[in-house]
């Protein structure tokens, strides 16, 4: 076999080894991202901010523009 069929296949399989290991590292994040719980505190402050303005208000909308 040719010297440079040879590095074709080597190099072919080295990338595929690397998918399959990026794919693997996906799943075990997938894994351990599903086991976490919701952050309530974060996600309070937002929706109080969502639903009864306050600090997290973007700054380019004035709080008195309908008045």
């Amino acid at each position: 076999m040719h010297p440079a069929i040879q590095y074709e296949i080597a190099r072919m399989r080295t990338d595929e080894f690397h998918r399959e290991a990026e794919r693997e590292r996906l799943i075990r994040q997938a894994a351990h991202d599903r086991n976490r719980g919701v952050e309530w505190t974060s996600m309070a402050a937002r929706l109080r901010a969502r639903l009864f303005g306050g600090a997290m208000r973007p700054v380019s909308r004035p709080v008195d523009a309908g008045a």
